[in-house]
């Protein structure tokens, strides 16, 4: 199982060694638990750490089967890998230092993933608010380090939840703000390899089944609604919100963008 290090909720370590929580592996576990007919029969899991840089080339080259996260589907993916049906919908967001912003000469540096769904949404809207210059990284966790540490960046694009839950974490400062604009809105799914299609029949299958069980309603409230496991703070999201509204829908698989790497 490919899991990311520095995206929570959604795959994330909270302690020195790579033992990675959150929605997507809990929810990766119930899909695994019905493919092999029971918790006890899954296969011995391995979880191999992954970025946004590294992740399709680990999966092309045998060294994940799954890749379990936030991974965006979009076109372009799709012809070079597999996806399962929608796990979950996001936007993007922006989150501002108070003394840089509005930036009081020239552009407004702004930190992302490098090639990201989080870039092309803040460079695909005209009405932002203000000028800025992107500055492209390889992973979450090193966009998020460049924003706290480097004072020439003033800001910092990404997913939604993943910003909200990074500003609540051990990190949080009170001079930093998340604008009120969203940015796009696109789908995660589980990626997997083209010629695994007995595996992605599998695990669509499963999640057709998850998505309607006890068990994932339970985990929706434990990840988005309740406290954080492991983090002490909740993000306090309402079933209602569009995050959920079209989980599982595979015609959303269509709606994703061309772009790479969220």
């Amino acid at each position: 199982m490919g899991l990311q290090r520095n995206t929570p909720p959604f795959s994330y370590a909270p302690t020195g060694d790579f033992r990675p929580v959150g929605y997507s592996v809990d929810l990766a576990h119930l899909v695994l638990a019905r493919v092999f007919g029971g918790a006890d029969r899954v296969p011995p899991l391995e979880a191999v750490e992954v970025t946004s840089s590294t992740r399709e080339g680990q999966l092309a080259d045998g060294l994940i089967d799954i890749e379990c996260g936030s991974t965006t589907i979009t076109e372009a993916r799709q012809a070079r890998h597999a996806f399962s049906r929608p796990i979950f919908r996001t936007s993007h967001r922006i989150v501002v230092k108070a003394e840089a912003y509005p930036s009081p000469s020239g552009a407004l540096r702004v930190v992302g993933i490098q090639g990201s769904t989080s870039q092309a949404a803040l460079e695909g809207r005209d009405d932002v608010g203000f000028e800025y210059a992107f500055v492209g990284v390889p992973s979450i966790g090193a966009a998020w380090e460049a924003f706290l540490g480097d004072r020439n960046i003033g800001a910092m694009v990404a997913d939604e939840v993943i910003l909200r839950t990074l500003l609540q974490g051990g990190a949080a400062r009170a001079d930093l703000r998340l604008l009120d604009v969203r940015l796009g809105g696109e789908f995660y799914g589980f990626m997997m390899r083209h010629e695994d299609k007995e595996l992605v029949r599998a695990v669509d299958e499963a999640l057709e089944e998850v998505f309607d069980s006890i068990e994932y309603r339970e985990l929706l409230r434990s990840w988005f609604f309740e406290e954080i496991p492991g983090l002490g703070f909740g993000l306090e999201m309402s079933p209602t919100d569009e995050a959920f509204v079209h989980t599982g829908d595979r015609r959303a698989c269509r709606e994703g963008s061309d772009d790479e790497n969220h």
